[in-house]
């Protein structure tokens, strides 16, 4: 999942399954190049269904996109 973003001051990138933090969990590789931040599943099964979310922030405000996510084996 991939998404465009800018800010200035730039922004803080966050992305959440169900509510949960994806930052530091070793089954999603996130990166952030030239204004795309990405999120990417490494070992896809039904286990990453859910409702995925990107909030961006920074001192000046936020913004969030969300999106669903089926799975099926």
């Amino acid at each position: 999942m991939s998404c465009a973003v800018r800010g200035d001051p730039a922004p803080h990138v966050t992305w959440y399954r169900n509510d949960v933090c994806l930052n530091t969990d070793t089954n999603y590789h996130v990166t952030s190049v030239s204004g795309v931040c990405t999120l990417l599943i490494l070992k896809v099964g039904a286990k990453d269904t859910g409702e995925y979310k990107v909030v961006l922030d920074n001192p000046l405000g936020s913004a969030e996109c969300s999106m669903t996510l089926n799975v099926r084996e």
